[in-house]
């Protein structure tokens, strides 16, 4: 009882906190997002191709690494303009497990704090994202097939404030590595693909 007393509470106050205030995507801002709960056990490597909208093509190395519950990852890569031109982009993001689904609550949740930097000619940009992503892990066909959707929205700190909602879902087929697709909506909209290895 007092674990989904602690589940609830965590959870009202979290979309309190992101409601108070305009969300985007991560700590680089391109539309890739996080599933609830890891899956890799000491660390993972990843590719991800974005369109974060226009004429926009995203291009990120990630590294995640285990901390005990928690884990965070490394991020960086390029964001080319078409017609010539472009960003260097870097950051680095904590997933925090709150919420772990239970009988009263079907869902896993994780805060995703952030901190990341457009580097440009003019000197750049900060960023600093907050999200909440809930979703949950399902294990098909013997544990061979698992598939995880999600949801999460994001705060992020840019100058403007800007709001998105960003969907995902992770697939993973026995020893192939995961694939891991992202859609955003609202103010930073687009989606992303992205493959992982992980050990």
């Amino acid at each position: 009882m007092k674990r989904r007393m602690f589940d609830v509470t965590t959870l009202t106050l979290t979309l309190a906190a992101l409601s108070s205030a305009a969300a985007s995507a991560q700590a680089t801002a391109l539309p890739t997002f996080h599933a609830p709960t890891r899956a890799f056990g000491i660390s993972e490597t990843g590719v991800s191709l974005s369109r974060p909208g226009g004429d926009l093509t995203g291009l990120e190395l990630r590294l995640g690494f285990a901390l005990d519950e928690a884990d965070v990852a490394l991020r960086g890569g390029y964001l080319d303009v078409s017609g010539g031109g472009g960003d260097w982009v870097a950051g680095l993001e904590a997933r925090i497990p709150v919420l772990g689904r239970s009988s009263g609550f079907p869902l896993d949740g994780a805060l995703i704090l952030g901190v990341g930097r457009h580097f440009t000619d003019g000197g750049g940009q900060m960023i600093v994202p907050i999200g909440l992503t809930l979703g949950r892990r399902l294990f098909l066909d013997g544990n061979a097939f698992v598939v995880t959707p999600y949801a999460q929205p994001t705060v992020i700190f840019a100058g403007d404030e800007l709001i998105t909602i960003g969907l995902g879902l992770d697939v993973k087929i026995g020893e192939v590595p995961e694939i891991r697709l992202n859609w955003a909506e609202g103010d930073l909209d687009g989606f992303s693909l992205s493959v992982f290895w992980s050990r």
